[in-house]
Order: structure tokens, then C-alpha cells, then sequence
């Protein structure tokens, strides 16, 4: 009977490790994820157990137990933890273009899983300010019912975002105004002008801002 407990301990202890250790090899898979390690992703900083929102956010981008890279544009662009700062910028990598070794500051690093853990605005207000153009791949792809729409203007511009059909109707129009140089961040609610559920199928969204015009498509999957 006793050697029945102690076999079952063993086992217990020895599962827990696999579970902690096949986790821990995703620090290395977001930039300067050893500032905070498996607190990145974790509620704790032991590792392990339930998931922050940033967790959440990268658990939709692996399979158990797999070691595929889940690091871009779209991560970057999404403020998982609701603090006013994207992941990107909180991890040092605004534009997402990490792949390895080390990039920005890592002083200034805040845990994006973590809503109070944040940068002071004054210390990134340099390095928000895109150098480029950019209309970031819409994320989830397919959605259902809303999907995030990321975008980079380098100048004060008027800008225009909008969702047509396949058939180039226009569906809906999700940015109309002037906006300052920086990252932007909208959210697509599946709905027309006039607040109806569109109906599954690729939709098109596209960017304008000066003389900057791209379009992307997207799918909604009911």
C-alpha cells in the first residue's frame, strides 16, 4: 500500500514538471520574454495554472504541448491586458518584427499579461510613432462575431477604414476622421451601417490615409 503512494507521488511530481517544463520554452518565443518569464502568460509567476488574457491570446496560436513560433504582427498589435498599450509595445517590439536575441529596451519592458504592469507614457512616446504605413492582418481570421483591425500611420492624416463585400459594397465604416501619427487599433462587430449581423463569407477591409491605400480580406464564419 505504501509503495502504491509513493508511486503515485512520483508520478504526480513528475507530471507536474513535464507540464511546467514543456510551458517554460515559450518564454523564449516573445521578445524579452525572460523579464518576466512565465508570468507572461500565467496569473502565476510560478508558471502554470490559469491563464492571463495575454496567455489566453497566445493559447489561440499554439497547439499543446507544440513549439511553433506564434510571435507577429497580429500578437503585437493587440492590448491583451486592457492597459491603453498594445503587446508589442509593452514586450519592446511595436511593429512585431521580432524573431530572436534581444530588441529595444529592456528596462522599459511591462508584462503584457498584467493590466498594472504598464510603460510610462513619457518613455514610449518615441517609439510608438511608426516610421511607415502599415495595415496589420485582421486577428481572429476567420471571426465570429467581431475580429480586430490594426493599422500604423507615420503622419497626421485623414484616414479611412472600411468593409465591403466580395461584390465591393460598402458594408460598413469603421474609422471617418483626422488622426495623428501612431498605432490604431478598431474592432469590426460583424454589423452593417444600420446594426444588422451581416451573413458569413470574405469580406474586404481597406485603409486610406493620404496618398496610402491597401486592402485585406477577412472571413466571417458563423
Amino acid at each position: 500500500m505504501k509503495k502504491g503512494i509513493i508511486y503515485i507521488f512520483i508520478f504526480l511530481v513528475l507530471a507536474t514538471s513535464t507540464i511546467l517544463i514543456s510551458r517554460s520554452f515559450r518564454v523564449d518565443k516573445i521578445p524579452n520574454g525572460n523579464k518576466f518569464n512565465c508570468a507572461n502568460c500565467h496569473v502565476s509567476s510560478a508558471g502554470g495554472g490559469a491563464r492571463n488574457d495575454f496567455g489566453q491570446d497566445v493559447e489561440q496560436r499554439v497547439t499543446p504541448g507544440g513549439t511553433e513560433n506564434f510571435w507577429d504582427s497580429s500578437l503585437a498589435n493587440i492590448d491583451s491586458d486592457g492597459d491603453g498599450f498594445t503587446n508589442g509595445v509593452e514586450l519592446q517590439d511595436p511593429n512585431g518584427t521580432w524573431t530572436s536575441g534581444s530588441i529595444g529596451n529592456f528596462s522599459l519592458v511591462t508584462n503584457p499579461g498584467n493590466a498594472n504592469s504598464k510603460p510610462n507614457p513619457t518613455s514610449v512616446e518615441n517609439e510608438i510613432v511608426p516610421l511607415k504605413y502599415q495595415l496589420y492582418n485582421n486577428y481572429p481570421n476567420p471571426f465570429n462575431p467581431s475580429t480586430n483591425i490594426a493599422f500604423e500611420i507615420a503622419q497626421p492624416e485623414f484616414v479611412s477604414l472600411k468593409v465591403f463585400n466580395i461584390n465591393g459594397e460598402l458594408i460598413r465604416t469603421v474609422v471617418n476622421e483626422n488622426l495623428p501619427a501612431g498605432r490604431f487599433e478598431n474592432v469590426w462587430d460583424g454589423k452593417d451601417e444600420s446594426g444588422n449581423q451581416v451573413s458569413s463569407g470574405i469580406y474586404l477591409y481597406r485603409l486610406t490615409a493620404g496618398k496610402f491605400d491597401k486592402s485585406a480580406r477577412m472571413i466571417l464564419m458563423k
